[in-house]
């Protein structure tokens, strides 16, 4: 499961959003510095599971889930008596992705909003952990070479010099290139600046006509590679998260608002991390999963069972694309788009599989 964690200073909004996506889990705090963290699972929307239920009719649609969790709060004079304290970073370390809450709206008793400020405030706050750990990390591997002599822990020297090397310099260490097996190791680290973020900006109702303007001022400084920006109006996601669906849509014409920002941030969540969905149609279910982008056939199986990776034979494949013409698997194997693939398939966004097994 995906776990993405919300952070912000207080009054941006971050609690206002995390009870829009998970309504009724927690009281609004009134922008007070909590200590408490809040988790909450949301269903991924999907348009095509959507469909794909209401075409098979086979029992319960099971959405993908990402479980968003609302980060103790901090202030900014954390930051001017010596920075974030150990257990709110480790909170953050323990995220697989960060939404990163920055406020564009006046509110009594809060400085002039300045989005721009407050993600950088934030930035070089976590290149400074960063630098910590890694210096920390590297004097240690550096007293053990001088013991022995290992080729595997001269690679992990060298690796350690170059994020350091980046990160004195200003570079988040999502912007550099690793192999698989350095990335493994340093995804032992939980490396802050590693992390991707979704930023988003929480303006006030009246400014939803010139949002695209607020995004694009700010995208050339903040968006780069695993950095992306969006826009929301938590006060009005609040009121749509309460509405029953038929009472939302016409609340959401009344403003001109075509979708849920909601929506739109749990997709970008998923564009931001490499992930796709599949679907599998049970005899009593309907379920997407989640995998990353580039996964074979065989480890796809395994996310759903791993009697299903060790005993794979092949999987039958056709993708929601060239199904939803047809309507039917037996329309799309007349017309030779459902086909058989090896454990080396890569699975796409969209495929519907079956998978074929040996026990």
């Amino acid at each position: 499961m995906l776990h993405i964690g919300i952070l912000g200073p207080p009054g941006c909004g971050k609690t206002s959003i995390f009870k829009a996506l998970v309504p009724a889990v927690v009281d609004e705090t009134g922008g007070a510095i909590s200590r408490e963290i809040h988790l909450g699972q949301v269903k991924v929307p999907d348009p095509r599971l959507d469909e794909l239920h209401a075409i098979f009719q086979r029992g319960k649609q099971v959405n993908a889930i990402v479980e968003y969790v609302d980060l103790a709060g901090f202030s900014r004079s954390d930051v001017s008596r010596g920075g974030y304290d150990a257990q709110f970073l480790g909170q953050i370390r323990s995220c697989d992705a960060l939404l990163h809450v920055v406020r564009n709206f006046e509110l009594p008793g809060l400085p002039k909003p300045d989005p721009l400020r407050d993600y950088q405030a934030d930035f070089q706050e976590f290149l400074l952990s960063d630098q910590m750990i890694f210096e920390g990390k590297l004097q240690r591997l550096r007293k053990e070479a001088q013991k022995r002599k290992d080729p595997e822990l001269g690679r992990e020297i060298n690796l350690m010099e170059r994020c350091l090397e980046a990160l004195q310099n200003e570079q988040p260490l999502r912007e550099l290139e690793f192999t698989p097996e350095e990335d493994k190791l340093l995804r032992s680290y939980q490396s802050l600046s590693a992390k991707p973020e979704l930023v988003l900006l929480n303006i006030a109702e009246d400014d939803i006509r010139g949002s695209d303007e607020m995004i694009n001022e700010l995208k050339p400084a903040i968006e780069s590679p695993k950095v992306s920006l969006t826009v929301i109006c938590a006060s009005i996601e609040m009121e749509i998260a309460q509405l029953d669906r038929e009472s939302a849509r016409e609340f959401m014409d009344d403003l001109g608002i075509k979708e849920s920002a909601l929506n739109r941030l749990i997709q970008a969540s998923y564009k931001l991390l490499g992930l796709i969905s599949f679907f599998t149609v049970g005899d009593d279910e309907v379920r997407a999963w989640t995998v990353k982008q580039g996964t074979k056939a065989r480890q796809a199986a395994g996310e759903i069972h791993s009697d299903l990776e060790h005993g794979f034979i092949r999987a039958d494949v056709v993708n929601f694309k060239e199904f939803q013409p047809r309507g039917s698997l037996s329309a799309c194997r007349k017309d030779g788009v459902r086909r058989l693939e090896g454990k080396e398939y890569t699975v796409q966004d969209g495929d519907i599989i079956e998978f074929r097994f040996a026990l």
